[in-house]
């Protein structure tokens, strides 16, 4: 019996892998997720975590953000213009990132990923991209997500099959790539499947993603 499941489940696994090899990157590859995700919890953002959050963006800024954003990134915290997720380990905020929908619910943005930099490379990352993912409507058929990126983090996006969106300038006139994903509802709900059989906590926060209607997050 043992060995009929082993085989069935061996079979399952080469058919999942040769129909992500057709479909290209994306949320479920397990190129993207497998050996990285580990029993993990996401809360919700509160008032209580902003010393922190403005540290982990301190700790990322050089680089990786635009000189003079932080204080964008204070007042979107503060005035909750985003959804933001916190995770939290050896007792402090290690990973946070954003997300709303723009002018129309079938279109989101995730921004302000950040990942404390002892913890780049350990799975962090890769499990707050698809919190965010499994966090989207799943009563619309699709959603197409948004990421303003940085030259430094476009490629890891891409693993994910965002692909190449038209690039955006920052408040000092400087060019950064940006990219794009359309994600069916039926993958928004394997991605939140997926993370709950490795142990990643997300909260049921679906209708708290606020819609806003203008580009000043």
């Amino acid at each position: 019996m043992n060995e009929s499941v082993n085989s069935s489940r061996f079979r399952a696994g080469v058919f999942e892998r040769i129909s992500h090899f057709f479909e290209g990157p994306n949320p479920l590859h397990p190129a993207v997720w497998e050996g990285r995700l580990k029993p993990l919890e996401f809360r919700r953002f509160s008032a209580a975590d902003l010393p922190q959050c403005l540290e982990l963006y301190r700790l990322n800024e050089p680089g990786r953000f635009p000189e003079g954003v932080i204080g964008q990134y204070e007042e979107n915290l503060k005035a909750q213009k985003s959804y933001f997720l916190v995770a939290e380990s050896e007792g402090r905020v290690v990973a946070s990132g954003g997300m709303h929908y723009f002018r129309v619910p079938h279109v989101a943005v995730f921004c302000y990923g950040l990942v404390r930099p002892g913890y780049h490379g350990r799975g962090f990352g890769t499990a707050l991209v698809l919190a965010r993912l499994g966090l989207l409507n799943r009563e619309l058929p699709a959603i197409c997500v948004f990421i303003f990126a940085l030259a430094q983090s476009i490629d890891f996006y891409g693993r994910f099959g965002f692909r190449d969106f038209q690039p955006w300038r920052d408040a000092h006139g400087r060019n950064h790539p940006s990219g794009k994903l359309l994600i069916t509802s039926d993958k928004i709900q394997q991605c939140r499947q997926l993370l709950a059989n490795h142990g990643v906590i997300v909260p049921h926060d679906e209708d708290k993603i606020p819609l806003l209607k203008s580009d000043e997050v």
